[in-house]
């Protein structure tokens, strides 16, 4: 099991790579697909944990607001800048303002499960990120676009709730109450996740492939440096803080 999830990335580069080729085979996985496979990463993710974990972290907030206030800070400046170096088309422009003002998904909460990072505080940040995305979000792109936009936080909230708090919740109760039954879940929930995350990402690739072909070269090299930096700065600017 150790050798699937650490081969993660060739395992998801050669899934996206067939769904490239053959997009029909991989097209179905969408819509509900895609949220009930995320609500079972989070549920194998939530198996994990216990309420202890929780209690730590909300012991020492530093780590969550400064987790907060990069999010919303270096991923919208970078957007807005990298779309200004690579003086890109208003459309794609926007678009990665857009995505860069938006709070960490699920997928940052995979990895941190994956790579055995601290997985309560991932969860954390995750949840507040997005439940505060109702009044950042408008507020950052309007400031950064100059146009406003319209966000019904119902949708958000109840997403925020379906995929990520409830499994989460569930989880923890199992392991609490069922620790037998939730310790042999988590002998495959890694292997699961792994599948899952990649067909999400496969089908996402086989639904755009045709915008992927006639996308400008500028598109990959600006997503690339959106989330290169935005690694890259916050490792950098949380190891400073620390050691402040």
């Amino acid at each position: 099991m150790e050798k699937i999830v650490n081969g993660f990335p060739w395992i998801l580069l050669a899934i996206t790579a067939t769904a490239f080729t053959f997009p029909d085979e991989f097209r179905w996985f969408q819509g509900s697909w895609i949220t009930y496979s995320l609500g079972g990463i989070m549920l194998g993710m939530g198996l994990t944990l216990k309420w202890e974990d929780f209690l730590r972290i909300f012991k020492l907030p530093g780590p969550i607001l400064l987790g907060t206030f990069l999010q919303y800070s270096i991923m919208p400046l970078l957007g807005w800048s990298i779309g200004l170096l690579m003086q890109l088309p208003d459309a794609y422009a926007i678009g990665l303002i857009l995505v860069s003002c938006c709070p960490g998904g699920t997928a940052s909460n995979v990895i941190t499960f994956l790579a055995r990072g601290n997985l309560p505080l991932s969860v954390t940040l995750t949840s507040i990120s997005t439940i505060i995305a109702v009044v950042v979000t408008p507020v950052l792109v309007t400031t950064l676009i100059g146009s406003r936009l319209e966000i019904d936080p119902w949708p958000l909230l109840m997403t925020t709730f379906k995929v990520i708090l409830f499994p989460v919740t569930l989880g923890v109760i199992l392991q609490t109450f069922f620790p037998k039954f939730a310790s042999r879940i988590t002998l495959i929930s890694p292997i699961l996740s792994v599948l899952l995350i990649a067909m999400i990402v496969a089908s996402i690739i086989a639904a755009g492939k045709d915008q992927i072909l006639r996308s400008d070269f500028r598109i990959f090299l600006s997503v690339f440096l959106l989330h290169g930096g935005g690694f890259l700065l916050g490792y950098f600017l949380t190891q400073s803080c620390i050691k402040m």
